[in-house]
């Protein structure tokens, strides 16, 4: 449904669907909503089982039953109603009797002058009603109907006033195959007479059969399931705002949510036409909202006088039951049409309202049953039994009622009952009235009044003189209050010269209050206009009042209606006129996608959004929020129209529909108009991890655009934080400018690109769904298709998907392992151009050689990056993440060296043992170098973990010098190892694996076609210990946590580096993993005689006495932090506290600090203000006066 229209129709019976179809054929973009469903003949219930699925009802104090069932019954107060619910409204369930209203009702005083003084424009609505419907009376040449003979038979028996009054009442019923004035092709009667539960075989006249249809062939978009709860006027523009519930059977399972959430749609003209009891409930609703409507309003409330009685066991045989699955053609005569006769009672009496209808009718066959044992217990209890009969009739009787009794409710008896139905004139004084939100009719007395009593003695009259025995309903005894039902309730809504004297003036239009007034655009055009019992049946009545009322909606704006009928058969495939096109903001089926085996659910999310909080701290903004009670939450129906398409394609895409509830962006729900569903996305940017991606375009009714990004964020974890993961929603909001239209079709959007302008950014939130909701949301799902089977393929491929992704991330250490020659090629990101690299080799004071690698970037620094044990310079440049380390740097104009030492896989050294100390002499030759080829000084070095380690020594002993600036990551001076190392270096396992096993090496790389000592290693190393959330498939990564520990939190990296670390990492030296065993039970850098040598206070004094920066991962468990803190301490004690800082950085673990994600705004930038802070000390810049680096104006080229 698009969020406008030029024209909204609310109800499908005779005055919604004369509405839409003299609206569309005005050229108007129209939508008509429907609370019902949609069926067309053959889809009508027959028997009692169907039936009862398909009864609502409702009272004050109850509600129950399928609210979109096709009976509807109201239990009031001395007055019940039933009306019908579905496309078509109450035309689906009604006689069919198209008999205009005595010409002096129209005289009344109730009615408004112009309607009183214009008979001209009631005939014209009459005529064009005829037109369309197609009334006619029974023909004379089909077969005799048993009820129809009865009925005259009883006229004649009342006497010449009666026998002069009966005719064949026109009737809305087909009774030859043809094509009908709407281009509809109709079928003729096969006299069933189910018309009180639908007619199935396409004979009767309803709405669905002509306006309706008409109307979508002139555009009108056609909406069912859809509860129309209220109306509001939007005082800025004039329009009308119609709220409804969408009664999908999934959505229904959350009955509270739906109700307090609604869709809504919005519309200059609105055509109101609920029937009676819907209209008024709509604009009671409306009016306690605030949309100012007359006082009057449910008041003068009529149930049309309506009498219901039976003629039991006649000496007639009337056949009145319908037939049912029965062929009429086996019945010993055929039922006919409901009502095919009347007494017409309203023409020979002085006051009009003493004026009556009597007409015959049938039984549902769904009630046969229950009927004949009605009729027998009520023949005992509250019948009035014939009198004086001979001893043959009596007879007669008695066998009759035998034969009932053996032979079922098509005999004897029951077959021999005239059901009898009265429209008459009651006082008009009934009241509509909500009640607990639902609909109350107050009509005391009704059923007492002198004209019940008077034609239900006529009735008696009637049934006496053929022999049989009177019961009223049942309704109308003393115990029961007397109570009447209806099937005709009119009134509430009544016209009137004013507020005061109705609720809507002759056009239909709505009083504002009491006054004159009127709300322009807003029409009522139902039988709840009708300020005075008729008398008869009213549908042809409303039909005539309805167009006249499109006449003068038309009129009033210089619409012109095309009343001309279309001449020729509809096409279903192609209507007349289409107004659909291409809209940006409309939820619809994708193209292309077909609606074999899809699948369906509802989810509700509740939570808390803050309009304070802008960042993506989701955490932060849910407390400040939940601190000011600001709520949101969401009903949502996702349709995927294909399962296998949802689960195939690479963004595993469906729709989204529904509305979301929030105050802090609109005080009324706000509309999904588009929206897309992803289901287990894969994360780029996280290890392992899936998004379920919830992108909605939002309409609020004041006209204001948003946007909602929600994505729930599922992980490897225990089956507690999966639940956590799928039932925790993290929702941004953006404004959305009119005419902008954003991409629902992105997957993947980093934390960096949703902070990118934080001025569209309303407020940010976390929905979450509690167990209850959850199951309630199991019950929703539902599969379509055109048989079970794909129904149940549909469900089994969904089911399926969703469940082994989730198992998946619950149970991943038993999954098969992934090995890096099983990816594919991996894409590197695209970065701006480098400087020339520049290649030297130098030589260590021992002669191993190594490689130094410059990019000149500018006149910052120098900078020397010392890559960590088993890596090479890459680990600093990757391109396999978003924003390097080296790149940042060259961003801001630094010149930087990194060194490939003898511990890189690309250095041919690596092969050999070698010690912590031996490692130092190739950063003295790196830093040697780089003063040599750029003439300073004194240079920068950021070292990470062994290599900082190593520069430590270098520096302490001497060997390094020419050091102004140092960062070292994550160890310094006292190795301190996390939990699990300390466990392994006390189990001995490196000397297991040396001297027991006999390797001389560890390589972190492995593969399927390993050896069987590192293939039971990989299978082993599956449930090497983990902390929270750090499990995964990668052999390599297992590997690597047995050399050093996890090396990094997995939801830090992409999964592009994590499968691709075999591009980095080498082969572990054991000497080197020995000595720094060594050093890490003594929790001091010590020479691999395991002397201290380096940190004595001295050196530290003498040597260590310039700026050190120390960054260090609070989740890293290779070295735990006090490893750095303590470095830091250190120093502070000696040297005093100038040259020193320590950061701690939230959520990182070790080598995650240069390549995780987000690291380039967590990480470098701390590493970046140090440099930028003491340049003026070190290389370049050396004496120069102190600048602020983020001047712009400033320059280092």
């Amino acid at each position: 449904m698009k969020p406008v229209y030029d024209v909204v129709v609310i109800g499908s019976g005779y005055g919604g669907a004369i509405a839409a179809s003299r609206m569309s054929r005005a050229g108007k973009k129209v939508a008509l909503l429907e609370r019902g469903k949609e069926k067309w003949p053959g889809e009508y219930p027959t028997e009692l089982k169907d039936c009862l699925r398909e009864v609502q009802y409702s009272s004050p104090k109850s509600q129950f039953g399928n609210k979109t069932g096709m009976f509807r019954f109201f239990n009031g107060n001395s007055q019940d109603a039933l009306v019908a619910c579905g496309l078509g409204g109450t035309s689906l369930i009604n006689a069919n009797v198209a008999l205009e209203a005595d010409d002096r009702v129209w005289k009344m005083n109730v009615w408004p002058d112009e309607i009183k003084n214009d008979c001209e424009s009631i005939k014209r609505g009459y005529d064009r009603a005829r037109e369309m419907l197609e009334p006619r009376e029974y023909p004379s040449h089909y077969p005799e109907l048993p009820k129809l003979k009865t009925l005259e038979e009883q006229a004649k028996s009342l006497g010449e006033d009666f026998s002069k009054n009966f005719y064949r009442v026109p009737i809305t019923v087909t009774f030859e195959d043809r094509i009908n004035a709407a281009g509809v092709r109709q079928y003729a009667s096969t006299l069933t007479g189910n018309d009180c539960t639908g007619v199935n075989d396409g004979s009767k006249n309803s709405t669905l059969m002509n306006y309706i249809p008409d109307a979508w062939n002139h555009g009108c978009e056609i909406f069912c399931e859809c509860d129309v709860l209220r109306i509001k006027k939007c005082e800025r523009t004039g329009r009308y705002i119609v709220f409804y519930e969408w009664l999908d059977d999934n959505r229904t399972n959350f009955a509270k949510e739906s109700h307090n959430a609604p869709f809504f749609v919005i519309a200059k003209t609105v055509f109101l036409a609920a029937g009676t009891l819907g209209t008024n409930e709509i604009l009671l609703r409306s009016s306690a909202y605030g949309l100012k409507v007359s006082d009057r309003l449910g008041k003068g409330f009529s149930g049309n006088g309506d009498i219901l009685g039976f003629g039991y066991n006649l000496d007639h045989f009337v056949n009145g039951i319908g037939s049912g699955k029965i062929d009429p053609d086996k019945m010993k005569a055929p039922v006919g049409p409901c009502i095919t006769g009347v007494i017409d009672m309203r023409h020979d009496v002085d006051d009009v309202l003493k004026g009556y209808v009597i007409e015959e009718g049938v039984v549902p066959p769904a009630m046969g049953k229950s009927f004949q044992i009605v009729l027998k217990s009520g023949s005992t209890i509250i019948g009035a039994k014939p009198e004086n009969l001979t001893y043959s009739e009596s007879a007669a009787r008695r066998w009759r009622q035998v034969k009932s009794a053996f032979g079922g409710y098509y005999t004897g008896a029951t077959s021999h009952t005239q059901t009898y139905l009265i429209m008459s004139h009651d006082d008009n004084t009934g009241q509509l009235e909500l009640v607990n939100d639902r609909l109350n009719i107050e009509y005391k007395g009704v059923g007492a009044s002198d004209t019940v009593k008077r034609l239900n003695k006529v009735l008696e009259d009637a049934t006496k003189k053929a022999n049989g025995t009177y019961i009223p309903s049942p309704l109308w005894t003393k115990p029961l209050g007397r109570g009447l039902v209806t099937v005709h309730p009119i009134g509430g809504c009544s016209m009137g010269n004013d507020g005061k004297s109705g609720v809507i003036n002759h056009k239909g239009q709505v009083f504002v209050g009491n006054s004159k007034d009127v709300h322009e655009g807003l029409y009522v055009c139902d039988g709840s206009i009708i300020p005075t019992a008729l008398g008869v049946n009213p549908f042809f009545t409303i039909s005539a009042l309805a167009e006249r009322i499109c006449e003068y909606a038309a009129k009033d704006r210089g619409w012109s209606i095309n009343y001309e009928l279309v001449g020729s058969p509809i096409d279903y495939n192609k209507p007349l006129v289409s107004n659909e096109h291409n809209e940006p903001d409309l939820v619809k089926r994708p193209r292309n996608h077909e609606l074999e085996g899809g699948i369906s659910f509802t989810e509700v999310m509740k939570g808390y959004f803050s309009t304070e909080i802008l960042s993506a701290d989701y955490v932060t903004a849910e407390r400040q929020a939940k601190s000011a009670d600001s709520t949101m939450q969401f009903l949502l129906t996702v349709i995927a129209y294909n399962a296998d398409t949802l689960v195939d394609m690479d963004d595993h895409s469906a729709i989204i529909t529904g509305t979301i509830s929030c105050r802090a962006l609109s005080p009324d729900p706000l509309l999904v108009t588009r929206g897309k569903f992803r289901l287990f996305i894969p994360e780029t940017d996280k290890v392992d991890s899936n998004r379920m991606m919830y992108n909605l375009n939002l309409k609020a009714t004041d006209g204001r655009k948003y946007r909602f990004k929600g994505y729930k964020l599922v992980k490897n974890g225990k089956m507690r934080e999966a639940w956590e993961q799928a039932t925790n929603l993290y929702v941004t909001v953006y404004l959305r400018e009119d005419g902008e239209e954003e991409d629902l079709d992105e997957v993947n959007v980093t934390q960096e690109e949703e902070e990118e302008d934080t001025r569209k950014i309303i407020g940010r939130g976390i929905l979450q769904m509690s167990p209850f909701e959850f199951l309630k949301q199991l019950t929703t799902f539902k599969a379509t298709g055109s048989n079970d089977l794909s129904k149940i393929k549909a469900m089994i491929t969904f089911d399926d998907f969703f469940a082994t992704t989730m198992l998946k991330h619950v149970f991943v250490r038993f999954l098969p392992l992934d090995y890096p020659d099983q990816k594919p090629v991996p894409k590197p990101f695209h970065h701006k151009c480098r400087p020339k690299k520049s290649v030297y080799e130098i030589t260590a004071d021992d002669g191993v050689k190594s490689l130094l690698f410059r990019y000149q970037g500018g006149r910052k620094g120098p900078i020397l990056l010392v890559h960590g044990a088993a890596m090479s310079h890459e680990m600093w440049s990757t391109n396999l993440i978003k924003k390097n380390f080296l790149d940042f740097l060259l961003e801001h104009r630094y010149d930087v060296f990194l060194v490939d030492y003898r511990l890189s896989p690309t250095n041919p050294a690596c092969k050999d043992q070698a010690t912590l100390d031996d490692i130092s002499l190739d950063q003295a030759a790196a830093v040697k170098k780089v003063q040599e080829v750029t003439g300073v000084k004194k240079i920068g070095v950021i070292a990470h973990c062994v290599g900082s380690i190593t520069t430590f020594m270098g520096l302490l002993d001497g060997k390094i010098d020419g050091v102004g600036c140092l960062i070292g990551s994550q160890v310094a001076m006292h190795p301190i190892l996390g939990f699990w190392n300390n466990v392994k270096m006390h189990l001995k396992i490196l000397p297991i694996w040396r001297y027991v096993f006999r390797q001389t090496d560890f390589d972190v790389k492995t593969s399927p076609n390993a050896n069987l000592l590192n293939k039971v290693v990989d299978q082993l190393l599956r449930f090497y210990p983990v902390s929270r959330s750090q499990t995964c498939r990668n052999a390599l990564c297992h590997r690597a946590s047995l050399c050093y520990g996890t090396l990094y939190q997995h939801e830090n990296l992409n999964q592009q580096i994590h499968d691709n670390q075999h591009t980095f990492f080498g082969t572990v030296n054991l000497t080197t993993m020995q000595h720094l065993h060594t050093v890490a039970q003594k929790k001091l850098i010590l020479n691999h005689q395991g002397q201290n040598i380096y940190a004595k206070p001295e050196n530290i004094r003498n040597r260590l006495n310039f700026p050190i920066c120390l960054i260090h991962g609070e989740e890293n468990v290779v070295f735990d932090i006090m490893s750095t803190k303590k470095t830091y301490d250190t120093l502070r004690m000696i040297n005093g506290e100038d040259n020193y800082v320590h950061h701690a950085i939230d959520k990182y673990g070790h080598i995650d600090c240069w390549w995780g994600t987000n690291a380039s705004k967590d990480v470098f930038i701390k590493a970046l203000d140090y440099l930028e802070e003491t340049q003026h000390l070190w290389g370049y810049n050396a004496g120069q006066p102190k600048k602020d680096y983020r001047d712009s104006s400033s320059s280092d080229d």
